[in-house]
């Protein structure tokens, strides 16, 4: 069965004037900004509309940090609203560059983040409203453009880009999936391809970049003559790199390089492959991940409130006032609106004849990427930071031994802990894991629930 496809790509680079921030993500705890013209590679969204039986399938991947909640479903919504798109055909990635603008005001929270003013913080929203906009118009033009028949191939090559960086975790991982659109002359059209390694190669500077991601597209285009468009696996424990590398331009390119040339050697090879057809049958589902803490009982937030206090006066961190905003940041919820009681993750499932696409919102660890796989038996691509990030996905082999990933300080996971992932995405305490040593993992954990429902995904159509 042939499909018909058309892909579009537009500018995402804040760029003065019209973008009102030059504000990084990617790195806390203090200010972090561009400066007009300070880039190396241009930030780019991507967009591909597979019309399967007349009907769009609409990916779309960004040079971002993150999709906040609130973006992602301002998104799906105006083009749900506009008649152009249904819920569940729909699916949105970041590249996760760590060289990329803030985005959005919530998780993460700027303030708690970097410590901006309220003036910043709106001009952060002001550069959010234009990516929104940029995104929402590329799709339009996507959906407008020439329609070509073409015919999808998918294979699996292998390249070793980085490190696990949570100590007693040995898994690193190594697939890059490809998927090649071409022609009925063979020609090719458009190439889909990923890995999972964080992008953080360029480092913590001030000039925008969308790391090896984009520069292995780069070179993927430049070498077989068509768009690349690369989306990021489970890389919640994975960087890119080893541990001693100097990061600049040198190790992006480097590791870019790597990347592109696994791609362009399989696919020059062509062995390996195999058809991929439809019918497209996609599917989205959001569950709920609790936290370790029930944050809805009077008890309980009146423990966390009295905590949360007492970091504001604790000399010992002084030199770490991210965890006193952060702090702040709690107290004034708790008074407000309430603590947030869960995670929301959707998960969504593209499935073809021949593959199943998984896309995982937030960033997701490596355990699931494995235990999925080991799951399933047909071939299956696992996608992370899909449609919305706002928090790490463990599973319980982190969220047992605490640290950054896991959001709290061992074994203290009845607070977020200092300086971990649940402050810098602004969360009062981590998920909540099984019983330790507890194998499987139970039911109502975190590792469970998610588990369960990409079963449920990949088993139900």
């Amino acid at each position: 069965m042939v499909f018909q496809i058309a892909v579009g790509s537009t500018e995402l680079t804040p760029k003065v004037p019209a973008f009102p921030s030059l504000w990084m993500g990617g790195y806390g705890w203090s200010p972090r900004g561009s400066s007009p013209g300070n880039v190396a590679r241009e930030l780019k969204a991507h967009c591909m509309v597979i019309w399967d039986d007349g009907y769009p399938n609409v990916m779309v991947r960004c040079d971002l940090i993150s999709i906040p909640r609130d973006m992602n479903q301002y998104i799906r919504g105006t083009l749900i609203d506009e008649g152009l798109i249904a819920d569940s055909d729909f699916m949105m990635a970041s590249s996760h560059t760590h060289s990329g603008p803030l985005v959005g005001d919530i998780r993460p929270n700027p303030y708690v983040l970097m410590g901006l003013t309220p003036a910043d913080i709106n001009a952060v929203n002001g550069t959010t409203n234009v990516l929104i906009d940029r995104i929402l118009d590329l799709v339009r033009a996507t959906l407008n453009k020439t329609r070509t028949t073409v015919t999808f191939r998918y294979a699996e090559a292998s390249v070793n880009l980085g490190y696990n960086r949570v100590d007693n975790i040995p898994t690193v991982l190594n697939t890059v999936p490809i998927l090649v659109a071409r022609k009925a002359n063979n020609n090719r059209v458009a190439i889909l391809f990923g890995a999972a390694a964080h992008p953080v190669a360029r480092g913590n500077d001030t000039t925008f970049d969308c790391d090896y991601a984009g520069r292995a597209a780069e070179q993927i285009q430049a070498s077989l003559g068509v768009p690349a468009m690369f989306f990021q696996g489970a890389a919640g424990d994975q960087n890119a790199g080893s541990p001693g590398s100097t990061k600049g331009n040198a190790l992006v390119v480097s590791i870019g390089d790597k990347l592109a040339n696994a791609v362009i050697n399989k696919i020059n090879a062509n062995t390996g492959f195999t058809n991929v057809t439809g019918p497209i049958m996609t599917r989205i589902e959001e569950v709920n991940l609790p936290l370790a803490v029930d944050t809805s009982n009077p008890t309980v937030i009146a423990n966390l409130r009295s905590r949360y206090v007492a970091r504001l006066t604790d000399p010992n961190l002084a030199d770490y006032p991210e965890n006193k905003r952060h702090a702040q940041t709690m107290i004034d919820l708790i008074d407000g609106p309430g603590l947030p009681t869960h995670l929301a993750m959707p998960i969504q499932r593209w499935q073809f004849n021949g593959l199943t696409i998984l896309a995982l919102s937030h960033e997701v660890l490596s355990t699931y990427h494995v235990k999925l796989k080991a799951l399933y038996p047909g071939k299956l691509w696992i996608m992370a930071y899909a449609n919305e990030v706002e928090g790490y996905v463990a599973a319980d082999d982190v969220l047992w031994d605490g640290g950054y990933e896991a959001g709290f300080d061992y074994p203290d996971n009845t607070i977020a802990g200092l300086g971990s992932s649940a402050i810098s995405y602004s969360w009062p305490a981590p998920l909540k894991a099984s019983p330790r040593g507890t194998t499987p993992a139970v039911a109502g954990s975190t590792e469970k629930i998610v588990i369960d429902a990409c079963l449920d995904l990949l088993n139900n159509i």
